[in-house]
């Protein structure tokens, strides 16, 4: 019987620690694109994607009316509210009936409250002009003046937090996870709340802190499995 037990915890493990870096690896690899990324929309490309984006809510195409119905949605589903009331409640449910449900709840709570706190600092320290006030590149510094908090976008920040932690925890959907996140993204562009920059450097900070708060949560299962 303890054999068994021993084989299935090693059998775990094993997985574990294929997992992880297959994880690891494919969010360093993200990093390095969006590094590459950010300075060519940052000092370049901004200005020419929020003109366009502009040019087609005046132009209205027929996507359009679909885009107005699709924004709400995604913006919802991606605030930072949303996302950590979700978190609550898959750690009360987790602690009803699965103790690695309420672990990977704890994880998400604390991981995006702490990627939410960084954003805001982050945002009200470069006081970045949204584009709705402008389509040039403009910091004003520490700010907490309406529409001067557009850098980075808190919403990307928290949707990469989450699709990094998630993706630690279940790999075999991490494409979905991601590619949920990229939809928040591009819908905060889209609905021209944010520059394509701002959007790459919520991604890196989201990713960057799912990344401390997943090796916490992989360690400490570690830990759990080791000791039964």
């Amino acid at each position: 019987m303890d054999s068994m037990l021993f084989s299935k915890r090693e059998t775990v493990l094993q997985r574990e620690h294929k997992a992880v870096p297959a994880e690891e690896r494919s969010s360093t690899a993200a990093l390095v694109i969006l590094s590459c990324l950010f300075p060519l929309f940052f000092f370049y490309l901004d200005t020419v994607v929020v003109s366009w984006v502009k040019y087609l809510h005046q132009a209205r195409p027929p996507v359009y009316s679909f885009l107005e119905v699709a924004d709400p949605l995604i913006n919802f589903l991606g605030h930072g509210a949303t996302l950590i009331i979700g978190s609550l409640i898959l750690y009360a449910v987790g602690r009803q009936r699965d103790r690695n449900l309420e672990r990977l709840g704890k994880t998400l709570f604390i991981g995006l409250l702490s990627a939410g706190v960084v954003v805001q600092g982050l945002k009200h320290l470069s006081g970045r002009a949204r584009p709705r006030l402008t389509d040039d590149l403009l910091f004003i510094g520490p700010s907490f003046r309406s529409g001067y908090d557009s850098f980075p976008s808190g919403h990307t920040t928290l949707a990469f937090c989450m699709a990094t932690i998630l993706s630690q925890y279940f790999p075999s959907y991490r494409t979905a996870f991601y590619a949920f996140a990229v939809i928040v993204g591009l819908a905060r562009v889209e609905g021209a709340a944010h520059f394509p920059s701002d959007v790459l450097a919520g991604a890196i900070v989201g990713i960057l802190v799912g990344r401390i708060f997943s090796g916490r949560m992989t360690s400490s299962a570690r830990s759990v499995l080791c000791q039964r």
